[in-house]
């Protein structure tokens, strides 16, 4: 009852509920000790490497220095809207979370890493290099599909997300002639399609495709 009380002094319930609403279902995940909390309008489930699984009702979230802050199956769940990689597999998410439970804080991610790539981009460097003059090369993301401008001809297909990283595939684009330089950049760019096997975003916000931890296949900004 005091940790109870304490909890409700130290938050604002219900000060960023359309905040939450946003934010919401999404699934908070931490490693060494692994555990999983999925939060959505109904409820909370908690699950651990031990086999331990614990169900709540939703309560709205209250605010604690900018933070959300919300009553779980496990414990109070604090969530920021700050970049968070995870430990194991270096995926970016857009929310940091920490859990704490039984007295530990927990340090976690959760969210969708789709909600990171969603949007149009504008890549500025493709392998490295600087696009050549009057080629426009442009990027959206939505709901798993990938349409753009591939320096000559729009293209669009399909992309897919998982714990470990990004993948697309076939794309289609139309046929239209352009001049040479135009269309060695177009080549240049589904072959970097092909090789991509990760994204990131960079501290100033740039979206960096990658096939490893070395030179960005794509840079594109908004």
């Amino acid at each position: 009852a005091l940790l109870a009380a304490a909890f409700v002094a130290a938050t604002t319930p219900g000060a960023s509920a359309q905040d939450s609403a946003d934010r919401l279902p999404f699934t908070a995940r931490g490693n060494e000790p692994f555990w999983s909390l999925t939060v959505t309008p109904e409820g909370s489930t908690y699950a651990d490497m031990e086999g331990l699984t614990l169900t709540a009702p939703f309560t709205e979230p209250g605010t604690v220095d900018g933070a959300l802050l919300y009553p779980t199956a496990a414990g109070p769940l604090r969530l920021t809207e700050t970049l968070c990689r995870d430990s194991m597999s270096g995926m970016p998410y857009p929310f940091t979370v920490t859990l704490t439970r039984d007295g530990a804080d927990l340090p976690g991610c959760a969210g969708d890493p789709a909600r990171l790539l969603a949007g149009e981009w504008v890549v500025t460097t493709l392998d490295g290099a600087a696009l050549p003059k009057g080629a426009d090369v442009t990027l959206a993301f939505d709901a798993g599909r990938i349409a753009g401008l591939a320096a000559c001809n729009r293209f669009s297909g399909s992309y897919t997300l998982t714990g470990e990283g990004l993948s697309f595939g076939p794309l289609a684009g139309t046929r239209m002639a352009c001049p040479e330089p135009l269309m060695a950049t177009e080549a240049a760019v589904y072959a970097a399609f092909a090789r991509v096997t990760q994204f990131d975003i960079a501290p100033d916000g740039s979206l960096l495709l990658k096939a490893d931890e070395a030179t960005p296949l794509f840079t594109a900004t908004r």
